[in-house]
């Protein structure tokens, strides 16, 4: 190699060095100003709890004010396009997984692209969801459930949060030979109080939104859909136990940046994430509220991301669901 090409290359090479010098201190002097965190779901459910708890120790950990913005409607989608359409480094995306990975297959007219919009940054949390049913129907648990539904195709009505929780639910169906009607809620906290007044039969909500009313008798805890029984309600069954394996998965709820947040800088928030959530007074708060922790790096989150898509792809494939 001549002088001209070693010159070249040492020239370059300081270029690149100077990049990642540049990237990791403006990561570490942001934020610069105050943070919005957006969820695309109502107050009061699972998104908006945990941002709520997230942005109370991040804005302690950066000295500034974090602000919950929500913005539901129309599956997250509504949202989301809001968050996208801003592209502001200071607000970031706090929404279900299933946004970039359930709603395009359930959904033909989706106003983003799922894989090059955002960037991912950390997944934050587990939900607990659960299956719940009014307390009139008589069906104590998910096999009652389904062998009720059975003798009345058509009879019997089900809400399911968007996402994961609905393809789940219409997968549940299709294997299971049921026929119910599904209702359609702009605000899942309404399902809520139908479900206590009969006018719904069975939904699958997030525990956080039912557990007040589950351990007050108005609703019927028939199953959780995760793998393993809830902390805050340990006598409920897994649709595991209930002898519907198929139907098993977490809510996982994450954190997202712009598409053009640089990787130094969503390590930084992933850390602060990571550090806000295994402090002691933020575990149990999340618990009290159905919730765990579950801090990742950007490139954990897109690995899960990864996976989530090609499960809940397969099901859809596998079931005939295609985007309405």
């Amino acid at each position: 190699m001549n002088k001209r090409s070693l010159l070249r290359l040492s020239t370059g090479m300081l270029v690149l060095a100077s990049l990642g010098l540049t990237a990791g201190a403006s990561a570490q002097q942001w934020p610069e100003r105050d943070v919005t965190i957006v969820t695309p779901l109502s107050p009061g459910t699972s998104p908006d709890v945990a941002a709520r708890i997230l942005a109370e120790g991040l804005s302690k950990r950066w000295k500034r004010p974090v602000i919950v913005e929500n913005r539901p409607g129309a599956s997250t989608m509504i949202g989301t396009k809001a968050f996208i359409d801003r592209g502001d480094r200071h607000t970031l995306l706090f929404t279900p997984h299933a946004t970039f990975t359930v709603v395009p297959l359930l959904y033909a007219n989706v106003p983003y692209d799922p894989l090059k919009d955002v960037s991912p940054i950390s997944l934050a949390v587990e939900d607990f969801l659960g299956i719940v049913a009014a307390p009139g129907l008589p069906a104590g648990s998910l096999p009652e459930f389904i062998e009720l539904a059975r003798g009345k195709p058509g009879k019997l009505n089900f809400f399911a949060v968007p996402g994961a929780p609905h393809l789940a639910y219409l997968a549940l169906q299709k294997r299971t030979g049921i026929e119910t009607t599904f209702v359609a809620y702009a605000n899942p906290g309404a399902a809520v109080s139908d479900i206590a007044e009969g006018r719904i039969h069975v939904a699958v909500l997030p525990l956080a939104m039912v557990l007040g009313q589950v351990r007050a008798g108005k609703l019927k805890l028939l199953a959780v859909t995760n793998t393993q029984r809830a902390p805050a309600a340990p006598t409920a069954p897994t649709v595991v136990e209930a002898g519907q394996p198929a139907m098993a998965f977490g809510g996982l709820l994450g954190m997202f940046g712009t598409k053009d947040m640089p990787l130094a800088l969503r390590e930084r928030i992933a850390a602060d994430i990571a550090a806000v959530l295994a402090e002691p007074g933020t575990v149990r708060r999340l618990q009290e509220a159905g919730l765990v922790a579950r801090g990742t790096t950007p490139a954990e989150f897109a690995a899960t991301l990864d996976l989530q898509l090609a499960k809940w792809s397969a099901v859809a494939r596998e079931h005939s669901i295609t985007p309405q």
